[in-house]
């Protein structure tokens, strides 16, 4: 069943909400609920969906779709990003479009598919699973809620993952063996900082 098609005397689908035109039995609201909850997280997928496939198919389409969703660029830039980075094998109908979002920045699609996963095993709020992706692990729920950078200031384990990911890049770039002398160096003196901490503790 098309679950955009939804028609009974008892309530009307409007622009802007329900109009309830009788009463509902709590069987026939919860009914209802189980025909829209999807269309709320499918949304952003169908519009995005919709605007690749308008720019792929005739070239800039974002006025258009201006005109007729009337929502603003932002939102359909977002919807039309996420819809592109994640194919749609790779989407999780039991999961938000928001979790699909937080994922999308992701280089490829296992990982796409392995923090997807995660979200959908551990039920994952949309930060922790944010955390989860900046730790490389299952963040805890303590580290969800009570991490300092959510006061606005950065981790050890922020600025630590910062350094994983800037090595992952030069070394793809170049293996270490092949950079020269001065480059080796340099950087040996800047990490004794870090080798210092480590001694210490």
């Amino acid at each position: 069943m098309n679950t955009l098609t939804i028609n009974d005397p008892k309530f009307s689908i409007t622009p802007t909400g329900i109009q309830f035109n009788e009463d509902l039995t709590f069987e026939e609201w919860d009914s209802l609920g189980q025909k829209i909850a999807p269309i709320g997280k499918s949304i952003g997928f169908i519009i995005g969906d919709w605007i690749n496939y308008g720019e792929n198919r005739y070239g800039e389409m974002y006025e258009q779709a201006l005109k007729r969703t009337g929502m603003a660029y932002n939102t359909l830039a977002n919807f039309a990003y996420v819809a592109r980075k994640i194919e749609s094998s790779l989407r999780n109908e039991n999961l938000d479009f928001t979790q699909h979002y937080v994922v999308a920045k992701l280089k490829t699609d296992d990982e796409k598919q392995h923090w997807l996963n995660m979200a959908e095993k551990h039920n994952l709020s949309i930060r922790r699973l944010r955390k989860s992706i900046n730790f490389g692990r299952l963040a805890t729920e303590e580290e969800a809620q009570g991490d300092p950078a959510d006061r606005g200031y950065v981790t050890y384990l922020a600025l630590l993952n910062r350094i994983r990911r800037w090595w992952a890049r030069e070394t793809q770039k170049a293996p270490v063996d092949e950079w020269d002398d001065d480059r080796r160096e340099g950087l040996k003196k800047d990490f004794k900082l870090i080798l210092d901490i480590y001694e210490a503790l």
